[in-house]
């Protein structure tokens, strides 16, 4: 299995790390050169063309494993990556430590972290380590890899995902979340989101509310009546929404208890004691973290953490521009891209979590009330329905024992419940690809 599993470790996408839902990760160090080779030798060795890949090697190149065998010679090395293309799927980061560049040769070394897929029984495993790659330069000027060596560090672990998970579906920045495309009210859009919900059987959802979005807003408030008059719930998300990074935790105090009338006199007789964090940030240092937090507590709040999150608000500007084109291929693009990356990321959250806990915990969706999330929100139940997924109400999922767990640490963008783990022990995060951001922001305009 180890000289398998080292070569496998070619084929993925040399992509460098990427901001998630609610934090960035350190940038990666890049040469421009090499990157670009590692690039192109990960991106053919993933899609299989196992031609193109060997062209990038020296005749007589070297790949080293960990049990100390050497498969040398382009020919040897074809035969042993087309047996491995045909074995497994992988996906791939790598994080660059250094280029060494001396006359006509160059040492590219870092560390890797890769997702290792059996094709026949579909069981993924991660593993990680590091990498040297030795390129020689040619009398044409070009760089080929004269020696590869990988090592693998400890054990792989498994991502057993469990059959049947729970999920609560939660709803952030009621009742105004995100631009309103042109001709839509709010209150349509929380008619048409309760009536997906009730039919979904998902009455008791939970709406996270921030005052200020009602201010001078008729629209918003009767949006917010309809919420409520569909059985729905609402929790506190902050009056102004502000970012525990950017403020003191008395401001941040003081913001939190004024939205506490309107949820009162809104939620009534519900318990509204459910706070969420916006941005999901919970303090960047530990005075911030513990000050809130005691508040909160003290005021009979329960903290409505977040597993899993995609950042679906992020293709709601992109749809109202491109309603307004009448752009039939880009909507299509997003709705594709949506599903996608819903799939994506909650994969990822799951998989964050056996690396975090140990196992699968029961999970928590942010989504938030958008106009394009409420478009695609029975599609996205049934994505997740087709996942194994059984929808429970978050007060049943947060009282599994893992939601009363506090790292306790001081995290500048916070994120998810895992992803607070994870960075607070340092934990490596599964490979994923980046969301499309960019697209996002250009699309339709």
């Amino acid at each position: 299995m180890k000289k398998v599993l080292a070569v496998a470790l070619v084929f993925g996408s040399a992509l460098a790390g990427v901001a998630q839902s609610s934090y960035t990760p350190a940038a990666e160090k890049t040469d421009a050169v090499f990157t670009a080779l590692r690039v192109e030798w990960a991106r053919d060795l993933r899609e299989k063309k196992v031609e193109a890949s060997i062209a990038l090697y020296a005749e007589n190149a070297e790949f080293d494993q960990p049990d100390g065998s050497v498969v040398r010679g382009k020919q040897d090395l074809g035969k042993l990556f087309t047996t491995v293309t045909s074995t497994y799927d992988s996906r791939i980061l790598f994080f660059l430590s250094e280029v060494k560049e001396v006359g006509d040769k160059a040492t590219d070394s870092g560390q890797f972290r890769e997702i290792l897929v059996t094709r026949a029984d579909g069981k993924r495993v991660m593993i990680q380590g590091g990498y040297t790659t030795v390129y020689h330069r040619g009398s044409n000027g070009k760089w080929l890899i004269a020696q590869q060596k990988w090592e693998p560090w400890g054990q792989p672990i498994a991502l057993d995902l469990a059959a049947h998970p729970q999920i609560a579906l939660t709803f952030d920045d009621l009742p105004a979340a995100g631009s309103l495309p042109q001709g839509m009210t709010r209150t349509q859009i929380a008619t048409e989101i309760t009536t997906q919900l009730k039919a979904a059987h998902m009455e008791g959802t939970y709406g996270f509310v921030n005052g200020v979005r009602m201010e001078n807003n008729p629209d918003a408030q009767q949006a917010l009546h309809v919420w409520l008059d569909a059985g729905m719930n609402i929790g506190s998300h902050t009056w102004s929404h502000p970012g525990l990074t950017k403020v003191t935790a008395e401001a941040y105090i003081a913001d939190a208890a004024k939205n506490e009338p309107p949820l009162a006199e809104y939620g009534q007789l519900r318990d509204w004691k459910w706070f969420r964090y916006p941005y999901l940030w919970e303090g960047d240092t530990l005075a911030k973290r513990h000050a809130v937090r005691k508040w909160l507590f003290d005021h009979g709040y329960r903290v409505a953490q977040v597993s899993l999150d995609f950042e679906d608000y992020a293709w709601n500007d992109a749809y109202g521009r491109c309603l307004i084109k009448n752009d039939h291929d880009a909507i299509q693009w997003l709705h594709d891209s949506y599903l996608s990356n819903a799939a994506e990321y909650i994969q990822l959250g799951r998989e964050e979590q056996i690396v975090a806990f140990g196992h699968e915990i029961p999970n928590v969706l942010l989504l938030h009330e958008t106009a394009f999330t409420t478009h695609m929100l029975p599609e996205l139940i049934e994505l997740l329905r087709k996942q194994g997924f059984e929808f429970e109400p978050i007060a049943q999922v947060e009282n599994d024992p893992v939601y009363a767990q506090d790292p306790d640490a001081a995290l500048e963008y916070g994120g998810t419940l895992p992803d607070q783990f994870m960075d607070s022990k340092k934990l490596p995060y599964p490979p994923f690809d980046p969301k499309p951001f960019d697209k996002l922001n250009k699309l339709c305009k």
